[in-house]
Protein backbone atom coordinates (compact mmCIF):
# COMPACT_ATOMS: atom_id res chain seq x y z
CA UNK A 1 0.00 0.00 0.00
CA UNK A 2 2.23 3.17 -1.20
CA UNK A 3 0.02 5.32 0.45
CA UNK A 4 1.13 4.50 3.88
CA UNK A 5 5.09 4.34 3.61
CA UNK A 6 7.34 6.46 5.36
CA UNK A 7 9.26 7.39 3.12
CA UNK A 8 7.10 8.88 0.67
CA UNK A 9 8.00 9.15 -3.41
CA UNK A 10 5.16 9.86 -5.05
CA UNK A 11 4.52 11.87 -7.98
CA UNK A 12 3.28 15.18 -6.89
CA UNK A 13 1.22 17.04 -9.84
CA UNK A 14 2.60 17.09 -13.13
CA UNK A 15 6.55 18.01 -14.11
CA UNK A 16 5.77 21.13 -15.07
CA UNK A 17 3.44 21.90 -12.07
CA UNK A 18 5.09 19.65 -9.38
CA UNK A 19 2.16 20.71 -6.51
CA UNK A 20 -0.61 18.21 -5.03
CA UNK A 21 -3.08 19.92 -2.54
CA UNK A 22 -4.80 17.47 -0.33
CA UNK A 23 -8.32 18.66 2.15
CA UNK A 24 -8.37 15.79 5.33
CA UNK A 25 -11.56 15.65 7.67
CA UNK A 26 -12.64 12.67 9.58
CA UNK A 27 -14.19 10.78 6.47
CA UNK A 28 -10.53 11.00 4.81
CA UNK A 29 -8.54 6.69 5.51
CA UNK A 30 -5.63 8.48 5.83
CA UNK A 31 -7.16 11.06 8.48
CA UNK A 32 -4.65 10.52 11.17
CA UNK A 33 -0.70 11.41 9.62
CA UNK A 34 1.64 8.29 10.44
CA UNK A 35 4.94 9.02 10.46
CA UNK A 36 6.80 9.47 7.06
CA UNK A 37 9.06 11.83 5.37
CA UNK A 38 9.08 12.98 1.64
CA UNK A 39 12.01 15.08 -0.31
CA UNK A 40 9.16 18.24 -1.05
CA UNK A 41 8.61 20.65 0.72
CA UNK A 42 4.54 20.61 2.63
CA UNK A 43 2.51 23.38 4.34
CA UNK A 44 -0.26 22.20 6.63
CA UNK A 45 -2.92 24.63 7.29
CA UNK A 46 -5.85 23.59 10.43
CA UNK A 47 -9.40 24.88 9.47
CA UNK A 48 -11.07 23.87 12.55
CA UNK A 49 -10.45 21.64 15.91
CA UNK A 50 -6.79 21.28 17.01
CA UNK A 51 -3.59 19.41 15.21
CA UNK A 52 -0.75 17.78 16.97
CA UNK A 53 2.16 18.03 14.59
CA UNK A 54 5.79 15.91 15.39
CA UNK A 55 8.51 17.52 12.86
CA UNK A 56 12.14 15.95 13.98
CA UNK A 57 11.33 15.39 17.71
CA UNK A 58 9.64 18.45 18.85
CA UNK A 59 5.44 18.83 19.39
CA UNK A 60 3.54 21.30 17.91
CA UNK A 61 -0.29 22.26 18.87
CA UNK A 62 -2.20 24.00 15.68
CA UNK A 63 -5.15 25.80 15.94
CA UNK A 64 -7.21 26.64 13.65
CA UNK A 65 -5.44 29.50 10.82
CA UNK A 66 -1.94 28.55 11.72
CA UNK A 67 0.20 26.90 9.03
CA UNK A 68 3.14 24.68 9.86
CA UNK A 69 6.25 24.87 7.47
CA UNK A 70 7.85 21.24 6.91
CA UNK A 71 10.86 21.08 5.22
CA UNK A 72 12.59 18.56 3.01
CA UNK A 73 13.21 14.98 4.94
CA UNK A 74 11.33 16.12 7.98
CA UNK A 75 10.25 13.07 9.56
CA UNK A 76 6.62 14.09 10.40
CA UNK A 77 3.36 13.01 11.93
CA UNK A 78 0.38 14.04 13.68
CA UNK A 79 -2.98 13.37 15.37
CA UNK A 80 -6.02 15.79 14.49
CA UNK A 81 -8.53 15.93 17.16
CA UNK A 82 -11.73 16.68 15.80
CA UNK A 83 -9.70 18.70 13.18
CA UNK A 84 -10.15 19.52 9.55
CA UNK A 85 -7.34 20.48 8.03
CA UNK A 86 -5.26 20.70 4.49
CA UNK A 87 -1.92 20.30 3.24
CA UNK A 88 -0.14 21.57 0.34
CA UNK A 89 3.18 18.95 -0.95
CA UNK A 90 5.20 20.45 -3.30
CA UNK A 91 8.83 20.25 -5.47
CA UNK A 92 10.53 23.64 -4.30
CA UNK A 93 12.93 22.86 -7.34
CA UNK A 94 10.18 24.48 -10.08
CA UNK A 95 10.47 27.99 -8.04
CA UNK A 96 14.76 27.69 -8.96
CA UNK A 97 13.58 28.80 -12.61
CA UNK A 98 11.88 32.24 -11.64
CA UNK A 99 15.22 33.75 -12.38
CA UNK A 100 18.92 34.74 -10.83
CA UNK A 101 17.09 37.39 -8.29
CA UNK A 102 15.18 34.34 -6.20
CA UNK A 103 17.54 31.42 -6.20
CA UNK A 104 19.88 32.12 -3.41
CA UNK A 105 16.80 32.30 -1.14
CA UNK A 106 15.02 29.43 -2.50
CA UNK A 107 17.93 27.65 -2.46
CA UNK A 108 18.72 28.21 1.12
CA UNK A 109 15.26 26.91 2.08
CA UNK A 110 15.48 24.09 -0.38
CA UNK A 111 18.33 22.52 0.84
CA UNK A 112 17.91 23.41 4.36
CA UNK A 113 20.98 25.40 4.70
CA UNK A 114 18.90 27.38 7.22
CA UNK A 115 15.65 25.73 9.85
CA UNK A 116 12.88 27.86 8.73
CA UNK A 117 10.63 28.58 11.42
CA UNK A 118 8.34 25.58 11.86
CA UNK A 119 4.90 27.45 12.55
CA UNK A 120 3.43 30.66 11.26
CA UNK A 121 0.70 31.23 13.72
CA UNK A 122 -2.95 32.27 12.67
CA UNK A 123 -3.29 36.20 11.23
CA UNK A 124 0.63 36.68 10.79
CA UNK A 125 1.87 37.57 7.85
CA UNK A 126 3.84 34.24 6.81
CA UNK A 127 0.11 32.86 7.10
CA UNK A 128 -1.16 35.48 5.13
CA UNK A 129 1.35 35.67 2.30
CA UNK A 130 0.05 31.51 1.67
CA UNK A 131 -4.03 31.71 2.40
CA UNK A 132 -4.98 32.82 -1.19
CA UNK A 133 -3.02 29.85 -2.00
CA UNK A 134 -4.87 27.03 -0.09
CA UNK A 135 -8.02 28.75 -1.04
CA UNK A 136 -7.48 28.84 -4.65
CA UNK A 137 -6.45 25.31 -4.76
CA UNK A 138 -9.46 23.97 -2.54
CA UNK A 139 -11.61 25.91 -4.54
CA UNK A 140 -10.25 25.09 -7.66
CA UNK A 141 -10.25 28.78 -9.07
CA UNK A 142 -9.12 29.55 -12.54
CA UNK A 143 -5.90 30.82 -12.53
CA UNK A 144 -4.82 28.69 -9.12
CA UNK A 145 -1.06 28.01 -10.66
CA UNK A 146 0.36 31.28 -11.33
CA UNK A 147 -1.61 32.11 -7.93
CA UNK A 148 0.59 29.43 -6.58
CA UNK A 149 3.54 30.47 -7.73
CA UNK A 150 3.38 33.86 -6.48
CA UNK A 151 2.47 32.95 -2.99
CA UNK A 152 5.10 30.31 -2.48
CA UNK A 153 7.35 33.18 -3.61
CA UNK A 154 6.01 35.58 -1.88
CA UNK A 155 6.64 32.92 1.64
CA UNK A 156 9.94 32.73 0.23
CA UNK A 157 10.50 36.51 0.69
CA UNK A 158 8.98 36.96 3.91
CA UNK A 159 11.00 34.08 5.74
CA UNK A 160 13.70 36.34 4.88
CA UNK A 161 12.22 40.13 5.36
CA UNK A 162 11.00 39.05 8.63
CA UNK A 163 13.89 35.96 9.61
CA UNK A 164 11.78 33.44 10.42
CA UNK A 165 14.66 31.32 10.37
CA UNK A 166 17.23 29.65 12.66
CA UNK A 167 20.73 27.83 12.00
CA UNK A 168 20.50 24.67 10.16
CA UNK A 169 20.45 22.11 12.71
CA UNK A 170 23.21 20.38 14.19
CA UNK A 171 24.76 16.98 13.45
CA UNK A 172 24.09 15.37 16.52
CA UNK A 173 20.02 16.35 15.81
CA UNK A 174 20.57 14.76 12.19
CA UNK A 175 22.00 11.51 13.65
CA UNK A 176 18.70 10.80 16.03
CA UNK A 177 16.72 11.70 12.82
CA UNK A 178 18.48 9.19 11.24
CA UNK A 179 18.03 6.48 13.48
CA UNK A 180 14.29 7.44 13.83
CA UNK A 181 14.00 6.75 10.15
CA UNK A 182 15.32 3.64 10.43
CA UNK A 183 13.18 2.32 12.83
CA UNK A 184 10.24 3.19 10.85
CA UNK A 185 11.21 2.16 7.66
CA UNK A 186 11.62 -1.40 9.07
CA UNK A 187 8.10 -1.10 11.19
CA UNK A 188 7.14 -0.06 7.53
CA UNK A 189 8.67 -3.36 6.16
CA UNK A 190 7.55 -5.83 8.57
CA UNK A 191 4.73 -4.37 10.32
CA UNK A 192 2.61 -7.63 9.33
CA UNK A 193 4.76 -9.93 10.73
CA UNK A 194 5.68 -10.49 14.51
CA UNK A 195 8.46 -7.55 15.32
CA UNK A 196 9.65 -7.56 18.96
CA UNK A 197 11.12 -4.42 20.85
CA UNK A 198 14.36 -6.58 20.73
CA UNK A 199 13.98 -6.38 16.83
CA UNK A 200 13.58 -2.99 16.77
CA UNK A 201 16.62 -1.70 19.28
CA UNK A 202 18.59 -4.35 17.44
CA UNK A 203 18.08 -2.65 14.09
CA UNK A 204 19.61 1.23 15.76
CA UNK A 205 22.14 -0.86 18.00
CA UNK A 206 20.23 0.37 21.43
CA UNK A 207 19.57 -1.93 24.24
CA UNK A 208 15.58 -2.79 24.27
CA UNK A 209 15.76 0.04 27.55
CA UNK A 210 17.53 2.30 26.46
CA UNK A 211 15.58 2.62 22.82
CA UNK A 212 12.61 2.65 24.69
CA UNK A 213 13.37 6.00 25.75
CA UNK A 214 14.64 7.23 23.43
CA UNK A 215 11.68 6.62 20.94
CA UNK A 216 9.20 7.55 23.61
CA UNK A 217 11.34 10.95 23.64
CA UNK A 218 10.77 11.35 19.88
CA UNK A 219 7.10 10.28 19.73
CA UNK A 220 5.51 10.14 22.66
CA UNK A 221 4.49 6.67 22.52
CA UNK A 222 6.00 3.66 23.30
CA UNK A 223 7.89 1.60 20.09
CA UNK A 224 5.35 -1.16 20.62
CA UNK A 225 2.26 1.07 20.94
CA UNK A 226 2.90 3.08 18.10
CA UNK A 227 3.95 -0.06 16.11
CA UNK A 228 0.06 -1.32 17.21
CA UNK A 229 -0.95 1.90 16.13
CA UNK A 230 0.42 1.97 12.84
CA UNK A 231 -0.83 -1.73 12.03
CA UNK A 232 -4.55 -0.54 13.17
CA UNK A 233 -3.94 2.47 10.22
CA UNK A 234 -2.68 -0.29 7.79
CA UNK A 235 -6.09 -1.57 8.78
CA UNK A 236 -8.31 1.31 8.14
CA UNK A 237 -6.73 1.99 4.70
CA UNK A 238 -7.38 -1.70 3.65
CA UNK A 239 -10.83 -1.53 5.62
CA UNK A 240 -11.81 1.65 3.58
CA UNK A 241 -10.32 1.06 0.23
CA UNK A 242 -11.27 -2.70 0.00
CA UNK A 243 -13.56 -5.06 0.37
CA UNK A 244 -11.70 -7.09 2.92
CA UNK A 245 -13.47 -8.54 5.94
CA UNK A 246 -12.31 -7.78 9.61
CA UNK A 247 -10.70 -11.00 9.91
CA UNK A 248 -8.91 -10.75 7.00
CA UNK A 249 -7.89 -7.06 7.90
CA UNK A 250 -6.68 -8.39 11.06
CA UNK A 251 -4.32 -11.12 10.20
CA UNK A 252 -3.11 -9.34 6.73
CA UNK A 253 -1.88 -6.26 9.33
CA UNK A 254 -0.08 -8.05 11.90
CA UNK A 255 -2.94 -9.24 14.41
CA UNK A 256 -3.49 -13.61 14.61
CA UNK A 257 -6.17 -13.09 17.64
CA UNK A 258 -9.44 -11.25 15.41
CA UNK A 259 -10.69 -10.18 19.43
CA UNK A 260 -7.53 -8.79 20.38
CA UNK A 261 -7.67 -7.36 16.58
CA UNK A 262 -11.06 -5.72 17.57
CA UNK A 263 -10.11 -4.47 21.08
CA UNK A 264 -7.48 -2.79 19.80
CA UNK A 265 -8.68 -0.90 16.88
CA UNK A 266 -11.38 0.41 19.43
CA UNK A 267 -8.62 1.53 21.36
CA UNK A 268 -7.72 3.53 18.64
CA UNK A 269 -10.33 4.45 16.74
CA UNK A 270 -13.27 4.76 19.63
CA UNK A 271 -15.78 1.93 17.47
CA UNK A 272 -15.15 -1.24 15.97
CA UNK A 273 -14.04 -2.52 12.55
CA UNK A 274 -16.67 -3.26 11.62
CA UNK A 275 -18.82 -0.06 12.00
CA UNK A 276 -15.49 1.62 10.79
CA UNK A 277 -15.83 -0.03 7.70
CA UNK A 278 -19.51 0.33 7.43
CA UNK A 279 -19.46 4.11 7.56
CA UNK A 280 -16.10 4.53 5.33
CA UNK A 281 -17.74 2.86 2.70
CA UNK A 282 -20.88 4.54 3.00
CA UNK A 283 -19.57 8.10 3.01
CA UNK A 284 -17.59 6.88 -0.33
Amino acid sequence: MPAFRFHESLQRGSPDFPLEYYLLNQQHSRYEMSFHWHEEIELLRVISGVFTLSMDETTYSLAPGDVAFIPSGCLHGGVPENAVYECVVFDMRFLLKTGDACRRFVGDVLHRRIAVTPVFPAGSEAAQAVSPLFDALREKRIGCEPIALGCLLRLVGEIFRLHLYQDAPGEEDCRRVLQLKRVFELIESEYASPLTLSRLAASVHMTPKYFCRFFKQAVHRSPMDYLNYYRIEMACYALAATDCNVTEAALDNGFNDPGYFIRTFKHFKGETPGRYAARMRHSA
